[in-house]
């Protein structure tokens, strides 16, 4: 028997190779949850968190808080859930209720809002005004501002622990212990995705980049559907391909390129932001984008070919739909 059975083996042993190989992989995938993922950046803030950008800008603005707390609002997000979390910025105990009471995450980001714009002002009382300490705030509470007010004005690590020792309540809280209350690196944290989003996707750099890769294609035909320089490009692919040469991975189409990006008005208009038309055909809705280069010009691909049309045209003029900027931290 054992004998039949070392024949079988050696005529089929490409099978039985094959076999043994699938059997090893499905065990890995069994006991360690998969093949290895490719490396990735951790301190990208991710689509789950820009999300949330419109509520963050509408919150801010009611509250009257300077656009450039934006990307400081949307780290926050990102280090208290993520974006996924219905407690979004994690608020509730800000306002005086249980961790995870409020269930709403537009409500969660108005307490979140309203919780920062306090840390700011109370900063601003103390004369305070390192970013870092502040945001340490949002953690921490007003009590934070008024320690770190009385050894320096500016939180260290240290500082953090020590304020950290002096609140906490339980002897063990896993790595933190025995810096059990808060996180004494907070601060550290959502700095590190706010130095991402302020790095080089910052207004003046992006555009330059997304210019110089589309200007390679100036004078090159229209072309129904191409979005890569084998093909020629449509509108939305020459958006698409020079976006992605700045490291920003636009929707394929007008329209989800329109649902990505922030809304903003005529007068806030910056190089670098896009502008979407409706009625240039009958496709789709919005069924044109260009990217505006500023003096009231865009650039595009259209039925002349790929280059500059001037806004002010009535072809162009009537039939704009809306303004769009990409997402602080688009990636």
């Amino acid at each position: 028997m054992y004998a039949k059975a070392a024949i079988l083996g050696i005529k089929y042993w490409k099978e039985v190779l094959t076999a043994c190989l699938l059997l090893c992989l499905l065990l890995f995938i069994v006991f360690f949850g998969g093949l290895p993922s490719q490396s990735r950046d951790v301190h990208v803030v991710t689509p789950e968190v820009r999300q949330w950008e419109p509520i963050v800008r509408d919150a801010a603005k009611k509250a009257g808080l300077d656009e450039k707390y934006i990307p400081v609002l949307l780290s926050i997000i990102m280090q208290e859930s993520g974006g996924t979390a219905a407690d979004v910025m994690q608020s509730s105990e800000s306002a005086g209720l249980p961790p995870g009471s409020i269930t709403d995450p537009a409500a969660s980001i108005q307490q979140g809002v309203k919780h920062w714009k306090n840390m700011l002002q109370t900063a601003e009382k103390l004369g305070i005004t390192d970013l870092s300490t502040i945001i340490q705030s949002y953690n921490y509470g007003p009590g934070w501002l008024y320690y770190i007010k009385e050894h320096g004005g500016v939180g260290t690590e240290e500082l953090n622990k020590q304020f950290s020792i002096a609140h906490t309540k339980s002897a063990s809280c896993g790595w933190r212990s025995p810096y059990c209350y808060g996180d004494y690196t907070y601060s550290a944290k959502v700095m590190r995705y706010l130095d991402r989003m302020q790095g080089s996707l910052s207004g003046d750099s992006l555009f330059q980049q997304v210019m110089g890769e589309a200007l390679k294609y100036e004078k090159w035909p229209y072309s129904w559907g191409g979005e890569t320089p084998s093909t020629s490009f449509d509108c939305s692919g020459l958006m698409k391909w020079a976006f992605a040469a700045a490291g920003v991975h636009l929707p394929r189409t007008a329209e989800e390129q329109y649902r990505y990006t922030t809304r903003i008005t005529e007068k806030e208009l910056r190089p670098g932001d896009l502008i979407f038309f409706t009625g240039t055909s009958n496709h789709a809705f919005i069924s044109h984008v260009g990217l505006y280069v500023g003096n009231g010009m865009m650039y595009n691909s259209n039925s002349d070919g790929v280059g500059y049309s001037d806004l002010n045209k009535p072809v162009w003029r009537e039939k704009i739909y809306g303004y769009g900027r990409i997402p602080a931290g688009g990636s």
